[in-house]
């Protein structure tokens, strides 16, 4: 990918993440949830491809076994639950294009694996109204269609990276252009709850910005100080990671990739020169005090301040 498709990515699963983590907000709103999984699983591809082109194929290879198990975990439930519905309801024509086990789809070729799983899905589609009561509704055959994706994209891009490089470069502006209809149109929904969702709605577009790489500059100014007396603490570390993750984030500097780890000066302040738009959990941590976390939401192109107070331990 270029600095340009890096960037759209990062807001992409930014985006997404922000709106995994509000399911209330934007339950009710129209067509909302099926262009939130279209970005989800793009987002999988993209990055899936992405690796194809860095690393060959050893990305790709390294994920795509736990993606067939998963697509023979969903495929072979499906099929299990189908076959019922069909003996039950002596529907023996439909049985005989449903009957598959988990032995079947482990035996399976990937192709084959993929063919016979969207098969399922598309019978399922055929009788829905029907299946509920054996198990089968929308959630499951939105996590069976996701799974088929996956794969499918993990099928596609090695043979791609091997055979011929451009045509992951057509698929991967093909898939952005996917992703960029679906957000706006999640753009448009999302305006209907700008005045009952407030927060929500301004966090949204926050991380619908683009901060290209190399280009727009971000700063965090941060003071931390004593509950009391207002004293600045010096040695405080201070840990960002993206809302919704465990690892801290890397950064790209003048010496190389480093932890987006401070350690607050002897008047308590730090400084964060580039961070993209977001929202991150920070957390504020030194022997003798009570560890905090706090929220910190990042706008493209401003300063955020982040003030905090921590207490010491009692013994």
């Amino acid at each position: 990918m270029n600095n340009d498709q890096e960037s759209h990515l990062n807001m992409q699963v930014t985006t997404a993440n922000f709106c995994d983590e509000n399911p209330t907000a934007v339950s009710s709103l129209p067509a909302y949830s099926s262009n939130l999984q279209i970005v989800n699983v793009t987002n999988q591809q993209i990055q899936d491809i992405a690796t194809s082109q860095g690393n060959g194929t050893g990305g790709i290879t390294s994920n795509k076994k736990q993606l067939r198990l998963n697509l023979n975990a969903s495929g072979s439930d499906t099929a299990r639950k189908f076959t019922s519905f069909a003996k039950l309801t002596d529907n023996y024509t439909l049985l005989g294009e449903v009957s598959y086990s988990e032995s079947d789809f482990k035996k399976f070729t990937d192709i084959e694996a993929k063919d016979k799983a969207q098969n399922l899905f598309n019978k399922a589609q055929e009788h829905l109204s029907e299946l509920p009561a054996y198990g089968i509704n929308e959630q499951t055959q939105l996590n069976l269609q996701n799974n088929i994706n996956s794969f499918s994209a993990v099928i596609v891009a090695p043979r791609m990276g091997i055979t011929n490089k451009s045509q992951a470069t057509k698929q991967l502006a093909n898939l952005f252009k996917t992703a960029g209809i679906a957000l706006e149109k999640m753009d448009a929904a999302v305006e209907i709850v700008k005045l009952t969702e407030p927060v929500f709605y301004d966090g949204y577009k926050s991380a619908r910005k683009v901060i290209r790489k190399g280009i727009a500059k971000l700063a965090v100014k941060g003071l931390v100080t004593e509950t009391g007396d207002g004293q600045p603490i010096k040695g405080v570390t201070v840990t960002f990671n993206l809302n919704g993750t465990t690892e801290p984030l890397k950064v790209v500097s003048n010496e190389g990739h480093t932890e987006l780890k401070k350690t607050t000066a002897a008047k308590g302040g730090f400084n964060i020169k580039s961070l993209a738009a977001g929202t991150y959990k920070v957390s504020f941590k030194k022997m003798g005090y009570a560890e905090q976390v706090v929220t910190v939401n990042v706008n493209a192109g401003e300063i955020t301040v982040v003030e905090v107070k921590l207490s010491k331990n009692s013994d």
